[in-house]
Order: structure tokens, then sequence, then C-alpha cells
């Protein structure tokens, strides 16, 4: 009978450790596991530092701003204080002189021939004249063109009607004369005098 109740105790005993532990126990000794062995694991990875993500990330824009540090170029003018730069500027006796002030408009009144001649922009105290068809026009706020330097002198104190029709810088052309002149030429005349009488002031008539 010993032997019998011996037996039972024994397998009542391996009964007992083959239950399964209750659900909660045995969750938290998984668990427990699991931190044990990611301790072992940090354990063996001595050789690897661990650093949070935003050092990280200082150290790489630190590094990248090394790099470019020693690639830029040496700092130009553009570089400097606004007081240490250079100055572009001329100083004022080098700068270009202001321009000349027009002279006094031309009195209405017609002129003579020998008159007109007077006003071809050699003085700049003087209007500038020219006439087209007769008429003469003060055209001294043209003096870029008409003034003593410019591509259209030639056209000044005189009556220039013939090259203005020709669009010619021929000396010979600079006259009065139209009557051989063609009807596209004659077109190209008027053209000339249109833009004159909305442009230019007029003095008055050549006397020929």
């Amino acid at each position: 009978s010993d032997c019998a109740q011996s037996d039972a105790l024994e397998s009542m005993g391996s009964s007992e450790t083959r239950r399964p532990l209750p659900g909660g126990l045995g969750q938290w000794v998984a668990a427990m596991g699991y931190v044990i062995g990611a301790v072992a694991l940090l354990k063996a990875a001595k050789g690897i530092e661990w650093r949070p993500a935003r050092r990280r990330r200082e150290d790489v824009s630190k590094r990248s701003g090394e790099k470019a540090h020693h690639a830029a170029p040496p700092a130009g003018p553009t570089s400097l204080p606004a007081a240490a730069r250079p100055s572009s500027s001329k100083p004022a006796a080098e700068k270009e002189p202001d321009e000349l002030p027009f002279p006094e408009p031309m009195p209405k009144g017609d002129l003579t021939q020998s008159a007109l001649r007077r006003y071809d922009g050699s003085n700049a105290s003087l209007p500038i004249l020219l006439a087209a068809k007769g008429v003469v026009y003060d055209v001294t706020r043209g003096r870029d063109f008409y003034g003593a330097v410019g591509a259209y002198n030639l056209f000044t104190g005189r009556d220039c009607s013939r090259a203005l029709a020709k669009m010619s810088l021929d000396p010979k052309d600079v006259t009065e004369d139209v009557s051989d002149l063609t009807a596209d030429e004659r077109k190209v005349l008027d053209d000339w005098v249109v833009k004159f009488e909305a442009k230019y002031p007029v003095v008055g008539r050549v006397e020929f």
C-alpha cells in the first residue's frame, strides 16, 4: 500500500509540472525573457556606440560645414564689410559734368538764309534751327541729333528739304530745291514735316 501511495504522489507531481502557467504569469515570464535577451545583446555589442538621432544629425551637419569651409574660394570684395569694400563710384571731381542748360527759345520771326546759318549748333549759347519746306523749326531740344556732334548736324542752319526727302547726308543735297523729287520722296519729306511740327516749335519762315 505504501508503494501504491508513493506511485500516486509521483504521478500527481509529474502532472503538476506539466500544467501550464496561468495566462498573466506566463506573459510576464515571456517578457522577462525578452528583456534578459536584449540586455545580453547590448552587452555583446560593446564596440557599437549608441547616440541619439539628434546628436547624429548635429555631427553630420558639423562635418558638412567643415567640408564646405575648406572647399570655399578665398573671400572676395563682396564678402567684405560694407565699410571696407572699395568704392566703385568716382569721386565728385571725376564725374561727368551735368548736361548744359538749353538756351532761351528762339523768338518768333522770319529769317534770311544768311541769318539762319548762325544757328547751326556750333555756338552752345544759341538755339539750333533748321528749315523744311521753307518753315523754320527750333530743334534745340533734339541737340543730341542736331547739335555740333549730332548725326544730323548737317541739316542745321539752312533749309534741308531735299536731303530730308532723299534721306541723304550728302552736303550737296542740303538745299531747299525739291523741284525734281519723286512722289515717294515728297511723301518722305511730308513725314519729316509732320514730325517736326509735333515735336519742335515753329520759329517762322525762310526769306529766300
